[in-house]
């Protein structure tokens, strides 16, 4: 009897690792994205993935697909930073913000020129 009990207290450890270990991180997944900027408003799709163990981002729409130059996230924080070309010129659009489950939101500052807001919702699988 005690052998048994050994057995599936080892069985469930084993079950609660290997689920701790396919945990999604927070942000991961596809998310319905709208920018607000002076600009007005913009919708695309954010794909967040690990790839070796770093997060990767790629933003979708309309225009084609563009890499995010970095993700991080840090507990509930998250910040994404892309690249893109405005008049001719490269800008820096940061976002900062804040994961809650299936949404995330905050600031977005476009290279120091203005500010905006932005949000996301969790894409339904």
């Amino acid at each position: 009897m005690m052998k048994l009990v050994r057995v599936l207290f080892a069985l469930l450890a084993l079950v609660v690792s290997a689920s701790s270990a396919f945990a999604q991180k927070p942000g991961v997944g596809s998310w319905d994205l709208t920018t607000i900027s002076p600009e007005g408003e913009f919708k695309s799709t954010l794909v967040v993935r690990e790839e070796g163990g770093k997060l990767v981002a790629v933003g979708k729409s309309a225009q084609g697909e563009r890499p995010y130059d970095s993700v991080a996230v840090e507990g509930s924080k998250i910040t994404l930073v892309i690249t893109i070309s405005y008049n001719g010129s490269p800008m820096v659009i940061t976002y900062n913000g804040a994961i809650d489950k299936d949404k995330m939101g905050g600031e977005a500052d476009y290279g120091g020129l203005a500010t905006g807001t932005w949000s996301a919702t969790a894409q339904k699988q």
